[in-house]
């Protein structure tokens, strides 16, 4: 395994995003977040795109931004980029599952080849060809999207063609972040903004200290790359005006399987012959409520980066 695998190329594309298996896990555990926060919902409500607007997802994961737009039926031009192939096939599954669900019954299927000469009007004229993923047509449910495989480093599309560039949860997964918030800021039109979303300090901290002692580890260690507090103060260097939101919740798990989904889906792992005794140290390690529910504090933030 890589030094740091969570920034490591390679093993991104080829074993921790191969499938969506690993990310879903991760995000299941959420179904039982307390106050229930509805992440891109609430990020997409605070980026507050116009109809009119061009919005690109990059780091796109497995396309919940993406479904949230096409649940809202949002009709103005969507690109979706990510380093995995495998992620942007999830994305495209998602997005037509949630835009089948979300077009009236007597929708005809939009051309999924509508969305390419839009989309490419982005592009850089070397970058890679667009797939397409084809939403149902009527004025309820998003027109088209277009998917890339695509390195936030460098990105295959023009200067200033972005009104509003999505950076969710991704940050952590780049050799050098400031170098990502340039390429983003780049990409992204005078007056536009970039919207990231990254996790604070806090987050999942009873998780992450159990399972630090179960592999005997410092807690540092398995510390996030970047937290929403490095995240402001970079962006805060690199945009003239930063808004932060934060969301502060709590995960009442009443069962331990979710957990151990969650602790199998994580780098490392693999390094075990038999991953039970970890999952059972780090149950162990975790202190239930009364009721027995575990109890895991959640703290996930927005960052809204307004260009002039």
């Amino acid at each position: 395994m890589p030094a740091d695998p969570w920034a490591d190329r390679a093993h991104l594309r080829s074993v921790q995003y191969k499938t969506e298996a690993n990310l879903a896990a991760r995000q299941s555990i959420y179904a039982f977040q307390h106050p229930h926060v509805d992440l891109p919902a609430r990020v997409l409500d605070l980026a507050a795109p116009s109809g009119s607007d061009t919005i690109a997802d990059i780091g796109c994961g497995n396309g919940r931004y993406l479904a949230e737009l096409a649940r809202g039926g949002f009709p103005g031009r969507v690109l979706g980029a990510d380093l995995s192939p495998g992620m942007l096939q999830a994305a495209r599954d998602h997005l037509n599952t949630a835009t089948t669900s979300a077009a009236p019954a007597s929708a005809a299927p939009a051309s999924a080849a509508s969305a390419a000469p839009a989309a490419e009007a982005l592009a850089t004229p070397a970058s890679a060809a667009f797939t397409t993923a084809a939403s149902a047509a009527g004025s309820q449910s998003l027109a088209s999207v277009a998917l890339i495989s695509a390195d936030v480093a460098a990105l295959p599309l023009r200067d200033g063609t972005v009104d509003v560039t999505l950076a969710s949860h991704m940050l952590y997964h780049v050799p050098k972040p400031a170098d990502a918030l340039r390429e983003l800021r780049r990409v992204t039109r005078p007056g536009g903004r970039v919207i990231i979303a990254l996790n604070g300090a806090a987050h999942l901290r009873q998780l992450r200290a159990a399972l630090a002692a179960a592999r005997g580890q410092d807690q540092a260690a398995l510390a996030e790359r970047i937290t929403l507090d490095g995240g402001e103060s970079l962006a805060k260097s690199l945009f003239p005006r930063v808004t932060r939101h934060d969301f502060v919740a709590e995960l009442r798990i009443p069962d331990p399987a979710p957990i151990a989904d969650y602790i199998r889906s994580l780098p490392g792992h693999h390094e075990h012959a038999d991953s039970d005794p970890l999952v059972e140290a780090v149950l162990s390690a975790l202190t239930a409520s009364a009721d027995g529910h575990y109890v895991i504090t959640t703290h996930a933030g927005c960052l809204i980066a307004e260009l002039d």
